[in-house]
């Protein structure tokens, strides 16, 4: 009834859907009014007992790999609106995050919640005595509705946390660095506080137009140019100065753990390549890299029968990995030069990336997208990639792909929130 109802609301307006009864028809019970006090009720029960789900008759048709638009369509018009006063009266900010990750929310009501905890950790912020002292609402709400998405086996509401949150991680970067709540001379800014809302309202609907422009890019596939691609080199260096930082870490190692979904595992993963790329255990993994591969290198030239040791090492590994590749050719590639070739390149690239690339900028993701597009059947490689980003052994070369390409996403959208002032996206831009 509650997805109905935002259904209505997505195709007549919210405001045609103020006061309209919501009837419950069963030929056992006849005709039941659901209530608000009865929605309110199960809004808590959707946030502490019930196991998030999908709508099973659409959710065939709208997974990772195979997404119909028609369905698609359908599940973002039933996305629930946490705007709504029976959630906003009722449940708490951690409630509504498990909603939107496990049952659905709008782009709009997402982007207000998680807005609404970043100005909150601002303020805290203001009063903490030191950086560890830092308030960290806004990462708790993300990681709690993540925890729900990945409950209902849903990718696309644990991308849109995912981006959304890279929005306002920017937008909370640039207010505490330019933006201050208080003034020196003690007075709140006119942006904080001037006694009125004045462009307020204004400010409030560009941004949601922006947001809902962008999330429609996204959900179909049209996403921000991913990096090493030829159709975005111009725009990727044009987002390059000044380069956006990734947003702070979650924390997504248990959630990684609990699933195989190809598309969570894509979402979480992209999170832990910001987090590696913010944190700088990137760059520190990357010289580690180097100097594992240029001893390979280096043990391999001098003997075959460590080339042949090595391959049958890694062989014994496959079984475990999973990692797509033909013995035969790989076999050939160890006793010729092939693999000794394969990895002095890779390990010229990286050394090349590590000269020249700032480890927390979208420079970085272009190398690595370059790297794996040249990979046909890595084993060591794909190890040392994987142990570069922070990825266990069940990412492939496209489970990699596929978490670089959205961790992209998320920085080229954070670049737009950076240098415009606000959400506002290059829809040229995302559509090239």
């Amino acid at each position: 009834l509650l997805r109905t109802r935002a259904r209505f609301s997505s195709i007549f307006g919210r405001n045609m859907t103020k006061g309209i009864p919501l009837l419950y028809i069963t030929p056992e019970n006849g005709v039941r009014v659901f209530t608000e006090r009865l929605q309110s009720q199960v809004l808590k029960t959707m946030a502490w007992d019930l196991n998030p789900f999908q709508n099973p008759s659409i959710a065939h048709k709208t997974s990772f790999d195979n997404t119909s638009e028609p369905h698609l369509q359908q599940k973002l018009e039933e996305l629930l609106d946490l705007e709504d006063d029976s959630m906003k009266q009722n449940l708490t900010p951690e409630e509504m995050a498990r909603i939107a990750g496990g049952f659905g929310a709008t782009d709009d009501s997402v982007a207000q919640l998680l807005n609404d905890a970043m100005q909150k950790d601002l303020m805290t912020d203001k009063g903490a005595d030191s950086p560890d002292d830092a308030a960290h609402s806004l990462q708790d709400l993300v990681n709690e509705g993540l925890a729900f998405a990945l409950r209902a086996n849903d990718f696309h509401t644990s991308r849109q946390l995912l981006i959304l949150y890279s929005l306002v991680a920017a937008k909370k970067r640039r207010n505490s660095e330019s933006a201050p709540l208080i003034e020196s001379n003690g007075q709140p800014t006119t942006a904080a506080n001037n006694g009125t809302n004045s462009g307020g309202a204004a400010t409030h609907d560009r941004n949601s137009v922006a947001i809902q422009n962008t999330m429609k890019m996204v959900y179909t596939k049209k996403e921000i140019p991913t990096p090493g691609s030829d159709s975005s080199t111009d725009e990727l260096s044009k987002l390059y100065i000044p380069p956006p930082p990734p947003p702070p870490p979650l924390d997504t190692d248990r959630l990684r753990s609990a699933t195989n979904s190809d598309g969570l595992l894509a979402v979480l993963g992209a999170a832990q390549v910001l987090r590696a790329m913010q944190d700088g255990s990137a760059k520190r993994r990357v010289l580690e890299s180097i100097e594992s591969v240029e001893e390979w290198v280096e043990n391999g030239e001098q003997s075959v029968a460590f080339r042949v040791a090595s391959w049958r090492d890694q062989r014994a590994a496959q079984g475990d990995l999973k990692i797509a590749m033909e013995s035969d050719s790989n076999f050939m590639a160890f006793i010729s030069n092939k693999a000794i070739a394969n990895r002095k390149r890779f390990a010229e690239q990286l050394k090349a990336a590590s000269a020249v690339t700032d480890f927390d900028s979208l420079q970085f993701l272009q190398t690595i997208h370059s790297v794996l597009s040249q990979m046909n059947s890595p084993c060591l490689r794909l190890e040392l990639l994987q142990y570069i980003l922070g990825l266990d052994n069940r990412y492939s070369v496209a489970h990699v792909k596929r978490s670089v390409e959205l961790a992209a996403t998320c920085l080229n959208i954070s670049s737009e929130e950076t240098e415009s002032g606000n959400v506002l996206a290059d829809e040229k831009a995302i559509t090239q």
